[in-house]
């Protein structure tokens, strides 16, 4: 007897392994969608984050200080411990004298003057400045070089223009997605003199001075796109930058490194002051 059809059975087989091909096809293409989605957020994160870094290590090398021959405070890194730096409420604080556009970019009409910077982690929610953070990032702060500032207000007021009122410089943010950042420094040549590489040589600590130290490490600490909080972060991102002022900012008179080169070393060496 010649069949001329599918029997019922038959039938049910197709359909359920045409359904679960079907459903094995959408599971494989939603898997490689989402691992699409988050390595491009992963690639997007660490390349934003590479940029920031470069603008911080482009204004660490564009620092500035007086050449008058003494040491002034006021043009002194400054360092604020807050731990390792793997989150925002332990990431660190610096700030520093520098002209250029690194960091304020080229709009702002302070990048023509010498100015001070301070670069920071803010996370969102953080209120303790004149406007609520609104989203988890590298923050900076931008005020004018103390000789363009007043030294009061007209009505003859005294106010404070340095980075402690937290109202008077909002922080604006470089870069969301980073989540930390921890910096150390290397105070003198003579640290660095038993190895090169050796990161034991590098300091937590640095008070404020009025000079510069003679190498910085910077770490950041970039979001995870997979992890379900911010506080599981990935590889950190580190970068050792060599201070070109230096040698000026030990006296206010030697050249700075890079004038030096081929120069000799110029200026007279006074002390100012103790350089810690």
């Amino acid at each position: 007897m010649n069949r001329k059809g599918f029997t019922m059975i038959e039938m049910m087989v197709a359909i359920v392994i045409s359904a679960t091909v079907t459903a094995l096809a959408v599971m494989t293409f939603s898997a490689v969608s989402s691992a699409w989605t988050k390595s491009t957020e992963y690639v997007d994160g660490h390349q934003r984050s590479d940029y920031a870094l470069n603008q911080v290590v482009a204004g660490l090398k564009s620092m500035y200080y007086p050449h008058n021959g003494e040491q002034d405070a006021k043009y002194g890194f400054v360092l604020t411990d807050n731990g390792n730096g793997e989150n925002p409420d332990d990431s660190d604080v610096i700030e520093w004298a520098k002209t250029g556009h690194a960091i304020v970019g080229g709009l702002d009409a302070s990048a023509d003057t010498v100015h001070r910077v301070q670069v920071m982690v803010l996370e969102e929610g953080n209120n303790d400045y004149r406007d609520t953070i609104e989203v988890t990032g590298l923050y900076a702060r931008l005020c004018p070089d103390p000789a363009l500032r007043p030294s009061t207000e007209k009505d003859g007021r005294e106010v404070d223009y340095s980075f402690a009122n937290s109202e008077m410089y909002q922080p604006v943010l470089v870069v969301d997605g980073i989540v930390g950042m921890n910096c150390r420094v290397m105070e003198s040549p003579e640290d660095g003199k038993e190895s090169r590489n050796d990161k034991n040589l590098f300091k937590d600590e640095w008070a404020k001075s009025n000079s510069v130290p003679y190498k910085v490490e910077l770490t950041f600490w970039v979001r995870d796109p997979e992890a379900k909080s911010y506080r599981t972060n990935t590889a950190p991102m580190m970068r050792i930058v060599r201070i070109p002022i230096y040698e000026q900012s030990q006296d206010g008179a030697s050249l700075p490194e890079d004038e030096a080169k081929g120069k000799g070393k110029g200026g007279t060496r006074r002390r100012g002051g103790s350089s810690r």
